[in-house]
């Protein structure tokens, strides 16, 4: 189980990374704003500030001259609830659950009948379902799959 920690942290910590790198080009708070079809991210109060548009917007996203990025409305949509403030909580909880886990996962057996092995059974089955998120991942082993 020390490998499937290890390979949890350092897939939160990449996560985290890119959340930071993210937020750090512009720190203020990601929304949604489907008016006209155009979604926007709020800046310090002002609204306007392009991040995505709509598929029907023609053309790619060009960094130098444009902050428009012209993808399908759905993807629009992942992309703004991916908020980089949301992701580093969402890593902050992962790292607390795969911490807790790391602290009992000697007693996580194949025996979810004897009561002294529950909590470390609970964690990790919730340690696996974590891990499944990063299945395409290289390093992610078939053996981690949660048997629910």
């Amino acid at each position: 189980m020390d490998d499937l920690v290890a390979f949890l942290r350092a897939r939160l910590d990449e996560d985290a990374e890119d959340a930071r790198l993210a937020e750090a080009v512009d720190p203020s708070p990601w929304y949604e704003d489907v008016s006209e079809g155009t979604y926007t991210r709020q800046r310090e109060g002002l609204d306007g500030v392009g991040l995505v548009r709509a598929a029907d917007n023609v053309g790619l996203w060009d960094r130098e001259s444009s902050s428009a990025l012209s993808m399908a409305a759905v993807t629009s949509v992942h992309v703004a609830r991916h908020d980089p403030a949301r992701v580093l909580r969402e890593v902050e909880a992962g790292r607390k659950l795969v911490n807790a886990y790391a602290e009992v996962a000697d007693n996580d057996v194949d025996m979810p009948y004897e009561y002294g092995y529950g909590w470390a059974n609970g964690l990790g089955l919730a340690v696996r379902l974590l891990a499944s998120v990063y299945a395409a991942h290289p390093d992610y082993r078939p053996e981690w799959a949660p048997t629910v």
